[in-house]
């Protein structure tokens, strides 16, 4: 039989033309200032999960979610993925050094070291050191089994901005916290018992460690830790002889030194909610995330830490997304789940979570797009368009849609495009520990980051409303480009 010249143009053409009519209008600021201002206001009392403020907070979401008659993720109680965790209290902790035949030396909590501990109280005794330089590519002739590892802060030359090493180690850690983060998984991956970092800055001072330190843990978290231990230069001078300072002194066992410690903390548990939404697509069985942690540090020593641009931002935009996409009544190729992380200040809890619960044979996530800190800029953006865009080393693919997307910006930003790979900063992370395609967007770092001077009356909403005028048509561009690619 044959084919009407209509209907071949239809079976040949038709599939891009109806992916090219698929079109949702970018938000404005109209979509989320409101929110913005609502969500880093006094009222909800910094956003802390564990306090009243977190708990305000994840109400408001969900009755927005509701308004944008967006389907509560998974049958959850209206949008609510409620889960436990558990809040550790630093009640004790205790650090030997032997050498030889000399006397034992007490190491003091209060003037001496500082310590991130377990979650679990623990003690061990005359332990094996081994000396591991930066703890970076210092592993080839060590075994750490079993032993506590000392290294030294920072990377090789790092005071020197013109050297080789520091433009290299530089690039791929650019903020000191991936840095430790390294070496800690480092450390834990060869088995240490315990790591010691010196910190080599002349103006280090311990903080006290008995000052009930509090940190945070899922109910039934599989990753392995350690506690990690920081002295300072003087101590380590006194203790570690053997070490210069400097650098540049390769790895070797401290076979005189022996060290023990203890560490004692009290666990309570706690329950937090991630609030989640979606909007059903037409393959009910591959979603794309839209998140943001809706979180922050509540209330310290009286003041309120507002969050307004960590993550006020992200969230507000987040939603004003959800809202964009709601009102277009389109029907997307694949669901489109709408997720306000939780938790993420106490590290990435929210997100991991989600992440664990997650059954691959029933639901493939196709990409996770994340929007943490999308209204302020570093002080040296002068010109407040430079934007952070991350991805996984790999994925030039989402590289090439920021770019072109970016283009199509009536002002387009400078990007700053990096690699997330070895990286753990955001909730980002929780999906390319499993494997997961993610974009990441951040607008700088600011002198107000987790201060309480992180307010609303700074934030800059001609900023954000480009941000988001660039994550939509990346999305856009993704979904195009995912149903290009089907046989």
């Amino acid at each position: 039989m044959r084919l009407s010249l209509l209907t071949t143009f239809f079976l040949l053409f038709g599939k891009s033309v109806l992916t090219a009519q698929i079109s949702v209008a970018n938000p404005s600021k109209n979509d989320f200032e409101r929110t913005f201002a609502l969500l880093s206001s006094d009222s909800l009392q910094g956003r802390k999960p564990n306090e009243r403020g977190g708990s305000i907070a994840a109400s408001f979401v969900a009755s927005q979610m509701n308004s944008y008659k967006l389907k509560a993720y998974n049958n959850f109680e209206y949008y609510f993925q409620i889960f436990e965790i558990q809040e550790h209290t630093l009640k004790k902790t205790t650090l030997e050094i032997k050498k030889g035949n000399h006397k034992t030396i007490s190491l003091s909590p209060e003037k001496d070291f500082e310590v991130a501990p377990t979650r679990n109280s623990i003690q061990k005794k005359h332990i094996e050191v081994v000396f591991a330089s930066y703890g970076l590519e210092d592993y080839k002739t060590l075994d750490v089994a079993n032993k506590i590892v000392v290294v030294l802060s920072g990377f090789p030359n790092d005071q020197d901005s013109t050297s080789t090493a520091y433009k290299k180690f530089k690039k791929i850690f650019p903020e000191e916290s991936d840095l430790e983060e390294t070496k800690l998984k480092t450390a834990i991956s060869k088995g240490a018992a315990a790591l010691i970092i010196i910190e080599t800055k002349e103006n280090f001072k311990p903080k006290n460690s008995k000052e009930k330190e509090v940190f945070h843990s899922l109910e039934n978290t599989t990753s392995t830790s350690i506690p990690v231990f920081k002295i300072g230069k003087t101590t380590a001078e006194n203790l570690f002889s053997e070490i210069p300072l400097k650098g540049g002194f390769p790895p070797l066992p401290l076979k005189k030194v022996k060290i023990n410690f203890s560490i004692k903390v009290q666990s309570e548990p706690f329950y937090a909610a991630n609030v989640l939404g979606y909007i059903p697509g037409k393959d009910t069985t591959k979603t794309i995330i839209v998140g943001a942690h809706y979180d922050h540090l509540g209330i310290k020593n009286d003041s309120i830490y507002n969050g307004a641009d960590d993550n006020a931002s992200g969230t507000s935009g987040m939603l004003a997304l959800a809202k964009k996409w709601s009102e277009s009544a389109i029907k997307p190729d694949y669901n489109i789940l709408f997720a306000a992380w939780t938790a993420e200040e106490m590290g990435l809890l929210g997100s991991e979570y989600f992440v664990s619960s997650l059954n691959p044979e029933k639901q493939k996530i196709l990409l996770a797009i994340n929007m943490d800190m999308i209204s302020r800029s570093a002080p040296e953006d002068t010109t407040h368009r430079i934007l952070s865009v991350g991805t996984q080393k790999a994925d030039q693919e989402l590289r090439n849609i920021i770019t072109d997307a970016n283009k199509q910006l009536l002002k387009p930003f400078t990007l700053d495009l990096w690699e997330t790979n070895r990286h753990s900063g955001s909730d980002y992370a929780s999906f390319t520990a499993k494997g997961i395609p993610i974009l990441t967007f951040f607008s700088g770092y600011h002198e107000d980051y987790h201060t309480p001077r992180d307010t609303f009356e700074k934030v800059d909403l001609n900023k954000t409303e480009a941000v988001l005028s660039l994550v939509n048509t990346a999305l856009l561009q993704f979904i195009k480009n995912q149903n290009s690619a089907k046989p």
